[in-house]
């Protein structure tokens, strides 16, 4: 009888073994079903969201997500450190990154990598390595964005501020064509930290003449660069603190925010899909101001 219990139970064990498959292992323990590479910029909340929603995707299909952000806004060092050694990345399955840095992409060719490439925040340029290389790319309207900002301005001349790379560069150069190029001066700031210098220069020379300001960035937007344009309509893209606040005691005007929630979800979808994705993928825009910022939509970029 002790011997006829024991296989009883010998044989439950063995069932219940067997039954068990990934799904019911916790979510720590499970084999991944490979890394994907993110190459983001610096670390502000429009990378973060970039970010937060690859790795929403990347948790409920179990992957591993290695997120690289840069030093500062131009400098590519740890970007350029984790490519030199891409090789000791275990399973990668693809790249997701922001494009125009030369050196970056560069470095991605010579390492030989063959793995599915996808580009956010900016579609690549005309002369770019990847051009034959990367499978999808998933961005803003941004040349729909600067136009559409343009159109929103009531004032005749613009100022607007911008990096010299990425999705910023291209929506101020959008917002200078949408008029006559004598009406817009744009500024090209190299880091954040900047911002405040180049306008400081700027308001001083032009201290008698009517204009709005248009960051292109919110990166740009801060307690210093804002207290110099007391008396400007100011104008910007994307979400953050100091851009909530503005919103709401109306320092600023609006803020075209993309979605960048979905671009990184989109991103992280295009790569582990075995079908081909779109090569052009384009992101909603919503407009936030005073009258909406409290809306659930305008909310979701605020935490």
């Amino acid at each position: 009888m002790k011997k006829s219990f024991g296989l009883l139970f010998a044989s439950l064990g063995m069932a219940f073994l067997t039954s068990c498959n990934q799904e019911d292992v916790p979510k720590e323990t499970q084999t991944s079903n490979g890394t994907i590479l993110m190459l983001l910029g610096s670390k502000i909340p429009y990378w973060d969201q970039i970010y937060t929603g690859a790795k929403e995707v990347g948790d409920k299909e179990n992957y591993k997500i290695m997120a690289v952000y840069r030093d500062a806004d131009t400098v590519n060092t740890s970007v350029l450190k984790t490519l030199s050694g891409i090789s000791d990345i275990p399973n990668m399955k693809g790249i997701i990154m922001m494009p125009s840095d030369k050196a970056i992409e560069n470095m991605i060719v010579l390492t030989g990598t063959k793995v599915p490439i996808v580009v956010v925040d900016q579609k690549l340029h005309e002369n770019s390595p990847l051009q034959t290389t990367v499978s999808s790319t998933v961005v803003a309207d941004n040349d729909k964005i600067g136009k559409e900002i343009s159109d929103k301005i009531k004032e005749e001349r613009i100022l607007t501020l911008c990096y010299p790379i990425g999705g910023s560069y291209d929506r101020s150069i959008a917002i200078q064509k949408a008029r006559d190029e004598g009406l817009v001066d744009v500024i090209i700031v190299r880091d954040a930290s900047e911002a405040k210098d180049s306008l400081i220069l700027y308001t001083q020379r032009h201290k008698h003449e009517k204009y709005a300001v248009a960051f292109a960035t919110g990166s740009f937007v801060n307690a210093e660069t804002m207290s110099l344009l007391r008396g400007k309509n100011v104008y910007t893209v994307d979400m953050n603190e100091p851009i909530l606040n503005g919103l709401k005691d109306s320092t600023i005007q609006f803020s075209a925010i993309a979605n960048t929630f979905d671009m990184g979800a989109k991103a992280l979808r295009s790569v582990i899909n075995k079908t081909p994705s779109p090569s052009i993928q384009i992101v909603s825009v919503v407009y936030a101001n005073a009258s909406n910022i409290d809306t659930e939509e305008i909310q979701a970029f605020t935490k």
